[in-house]
């Protein structure tokens, strides 16, 4: 049986590729092929060029069953070819992995008339969770779905030990979409990690540099870690801050694989998870946090880093992308009968 995990072949940027290269190592070990498409050609020459004499040679002598796409590949011609060819030849299903969405953060609405209409072409689905699944169905979407729940991560940094509550939180991302740290005032110390760090920022919140993902969790030595996006303190708004609403940033679980429980919007579409798994706190109001922190005590808090330590160990095992390719290759049983309802 010839399974293939089919990804972009992305240039190394910062937690560009991170998510995407870890799905490939641990497909890997369930036995699937990674294969890279090239999406980055200057014209449309190029492009005609490397479908006919690079891309086809995937299909050619070779037995393909089960093949999972991670999407977005950035070239809607070269999605567009790879995936009319493989229909003709594939013995199997074919899956897409979502990791984002671009007509959620898109106003062009024939970007995402596009996407709906290639996840159409898929058999499955792998989307991040049951909000996301939902809002594709609205969208049009009729392929059946499978709900991953969290990315995993492949963390070579040791877990964080236990360390004393001292009610401090690191934040970490490209600094351009997080207006809010601009706005807000915290009391208690805010460690922020990333590129394009506001000139402007109140004295607590401090800036503590930029680092490759590898590098970035052997910094990371505060009690939560946050997830929030947008222009305001108050609130998660705008497209980076809505898109929360639906998506599973992938900084959550770089926290959460490091051992830090997570401090999250209360809409955020992780939300669940994390009061589910009881791995953190969720807030409504960026400047609530700091009467959350001061009424969460010391044991209180120690129950949210035991969880959290459990939790890494399976993101670091591949214990969701295991679990979730099991349901794919096996959609016809019970194992995935909630999901696909």
């Amino acid at each position: 049986m010839a399974n293939y995990i089919v990804s972009s072949n992305d240039p190394g940027k910062m937690g560009g590729s991170k998510a995407k290269e870890d799905i490939i190592k641990f497909a890997s070990e369930d036995g699937f092929i990674p294969f890279r498409i090239n999406p980055y050609h200057t014209n449309k020459l190029a492009k005609l060029l490397y479908v006919k004499f690079n891309l086809s040679t995937f299909f050619k002598s070779k037995p393909i069953d089960n093949v999972i796409m991670q999407y977005p590949i950035p070239s809607e011609y070269i999605v567009g070819k790879f995936v009319s060819m493989l229909k003709m030849k594939i013995r199997g299903k074919f899956t897409i992995w979502i990791h984002d969405i671009q007509g959620l953060q898109s106003s062009e609405p024939r970007i995402l008339k596009w996407e709906i209409a290639l996840f159409n072409q898929a058999d499955i689905l792998i989307v991040h969770n049951p909000k996301m699944k939902s809002w594709l169905v609205q969208k049009g979407v009729t392929s059946k779905m499978v709900v991953l729940g969290i990315f995993d991560y492949d963390n070579p940094q040791p877990i964080q030990p236990k360390i004393s509550y001292a009610k401090t939180v690191c934040f970490a991302g490209n600094l351009f979409k997080s207006g809010f740290i601009k706005k807000w005032n915290p009391n208690s110390q805010v460690f922020v990690f990333g590129p394009n760090m506001p000139q402007e920022h109140h004295k607590s919140i401090i800036p503590a540099g930029q680092f490759s993902p590898e590098e970035l969790t052997s910094h990371l030595k505060q009690n939560f870690g946050l997830i929030w996006d947008g222009p305001s303190a108050v609130t998660c708004q705008g497209t980076f801050g809505k898109y929360l609403l639906y998506n599973n940033p992938h900084k959550t679980s770089l926290y959460i694989s490091s051992g830090i429980p997570i401090i999250i919007w209360d809409q955020a579409a992780l939300a669940d998870f994390v009061r589910e798994h009881r791995i953190g706190l969720v807030v409504a109001n960026l400047n609530d946090l700091d009467n959350l922190l001061a009424s969460t005590t010391p044991d209180e808090y120690q129950v949210l880093k035991d969880n959290t330590v459990k939790m890494a160990e399976k993101l670091r095992t591949g214990y969701y992308t295991h679990q979730v390719i099991r349901r794919v290759l096996h959609s016809e049983s019970h194992l995935i009968k909630d999901d696909m309802q």
